[in-house]
């Protein structure tokens, strides 16, 4: 018996145009209402998700892929971030071995960019309102000294990724997602399992009780070793393969269907 729901945002619950359908609020909210707690597993910082929280009621998500995690309205006192001489330092090599290329930082609930963030990421009227009061356009050289959450590094594509790995101090690891387009850097405890775990624990939920959603790399290992691992119709073909099972598009409301016709159909016949 299902009983937590780990979804993914980007790609995944949000359609295309980053909006929840009607459809899917009301699935997730039956689901909440029959039991089963529901909990945003995402890149995101928690500003950038506080509104779907709201429209769809839930209360603990995981943020900026298991740096950080909150559980029933509350941020827990685990958090894995990168130390700040670390993200400092290799934010500095990243500008020496790749001039121009685009590199930001979340830090205190903000992101440092070296470029306009708002015009690259802020396609989504509430991206771009979210943006606008909490991005930084900055050479690095003025930023506050505290831990990084992740570092965001524009790629070309996978052998750009590989030396950028080969760049990375001990204690991180990197990403890909967005199409290989883009390179996330965090603290190898951070991940999405590793706070899905926590968060479950902390619960009283076991692993083969959850049901993961997603649709790229770093939704990978969530759903490999979640009871029920769901890969989005529009999934890269990694995911696809990890999940056992497949379910229609973003833009087809693939998560709630899949909810709806084997998850609410089976608690309903329990």
């Amino acid at each position: 018996m299902i009983k937590m729901l780990a979804l993914d945002l980007d790609n995944t619950l949000l359609r295309s145009d980053k909006s929840i359908s009607r459809y899917t609020e009301q699935i997730l909210k039956k689901a909440s209402n029959a039991g089963i707690k529901i909990v945003f597993a995402t890149g995101r910082p928690y500003r950038a998700i506080r509104n779907y929280m709201e429209q769809v009621g839930c209360s603990s998500a995981v943020c900026h892929n298991g740096a950080t995690a909150m559980v029933d309205g509350k941020r827990t006192d685990d958090c894995y971030c990168i130390p700040y001489e670390k993200a400092a330092n290799l934010l500095k090599t990243l500008q020496i071995r790749y001039p121009g290329k685009k590199l930001s930082v979340e830090m205190n609930d903000r992101l440092y960019a070296n470029f306009d963030a708002v015009s690259v990421w802020g396609n989504a009227p509430k991206d771009r309102e979210i943006l606008e009061t909490a991005s930084v356009q900055t050479d690095f050289t003025d930023l506050p000294g505290a831990d990084a959450d992740k570092i965001l590094i524009e790629i070309s594509g996978e052998d750009e990724y590989n030396e950028i790995m080969s760049l990375l101090p001990d204690g991180l690891y990197g990403l890909m997602s967005d199409g290989k387009t883009l390179c996330q850097v965090m603290n190898r405890n951070a991940t999405k399992l590793n706070a899905v775990k926590r968060m479950a624990k902390r619960l009283g939920i076991s692993m083969s009780e959850i049901a993961a959603f997603g649709d790229d790399y770093n939704d990978l290992e969530m759903i490999k070793y979640s009871g029920i691992g769901v890969a989005m119709g529009n999934a890269i073909e990694e995911v696809r393969r990890a999940a056992d099972v497949i379910t229609a598009s973003n833009n087809e409301d693939g998560v709630a269907r899949y909810i709806s016709e084997h998850i609410l159909n089976s608690t309903a016949a329990v």
